[in-house]
């Protein structure tokens, strides 16, 4: 019993680590903020959480041609890309 109260405790901190780690890879391409390059690659603080989302799921199962984030989109479960779209939208 104690265990799995303690399991509960866990499972939220580890959640919020990995979508963490996640937004990290994305800030290798992506800013926050939009500069005044002219880049084709969306500035993450001008989307909404909805937005990332459904842009994640749809690279995902190919509903959006890219090079690269259909790629990247593949390796995560859907629930990782929508904590990951949660996790951005607070940024």
């Amino acid at each position: 019993m104690l265990a799995e109260v303690l399991l509960l405790l866990v499972l939220p901190c580890q959640a919020e680590v990995a979508a963490q780690a996640i937004a990290l890879n994305c800030m290798s391409c992506h800013q926050l903020v939009s500069d005044a390059s002219g880049t084709v690659i969306p500035a993450l603080k001008s989307l909404s959480e909805q937005q990332i989302q459904q842009a994640l799921l749809d690279f995902k199962y190919d509903k959006k041609n890219a090079t690269l984030m259909p790629r990247i989109a593949k390796g995560y479960s859907d629930s990782e890309l929508i904590a990951v779209a949660e996790f951005l939208s607070r940024q």
